[in-house]
């Protein structure tokens, strides 16, 4: 078993490898398509929801932010007519986040900007086989953490 400094310095390490990557993610999708990193990970998740469909409170527990904080997020994402909002007329109490035709387009866009920071940020920084050990490792973590293999919320 790990000693305690040794998986501080794990998560720590990880963590600041996060922080860097989204905030360069960030500031290139910014820049080059017009999105923030959060408004992109809301139409990637959107993308890949059964019918491109997502509830709300579900979409707000992937994105890690309240539901008042998506609730900001999905308003400029709707007027930029990139998601629509429904809501069923059998339950109005939920709201579903629908990925428009225009947020479809952006979101191959930004996918462009995005791969490429990440080509840049993880692959410049490692070899082949250090690349392979960390996808390896990192599916290891997740599938222990999340044996359902679903989205970790």
């Amino acid at each position: 078993m790990a000693t305690q400094p040794t998986v501080l310095t794990i998560w720590r390490n990880l963590h600041l490898a996060d922080a860097v990557i989204c905030q360069e993610l960030n500031a290139k999708l910014a820049a080059r398509v017009g999105c923030s990193l959060i408004e992109h990970d809301m139409l990637a998740w959107v993308s890949v929801a059964p019918s491109q469909r997502l509830r709300m409170a579900d979409l707000a527990a992937l994105l890690r932010v309240t539901p008042g904080g998506l609730t900001r997020i999905a308003d400029r994402i709707v007027e930029r007519g990139w998601i629509q909002r429904d809501r069923p007329a059998h339950n109005r109490r939920e709201v579903y986040a629908v990925l428009t035709s225009a947020g479809r387009g952006l979101l191959r866009s930004a996918r462009q900007t995005y791969l490429g920071v990440l080509q840049e940020m993880l692959a410049g920084q490692l070899a082949e086989a250090d690349l392979s050990m960390l996808l390896n490792v990192s599916q290891k973590l997740l599938d222990g953490l999340n044996p359902d293999g679903g989205p970790c919320l």
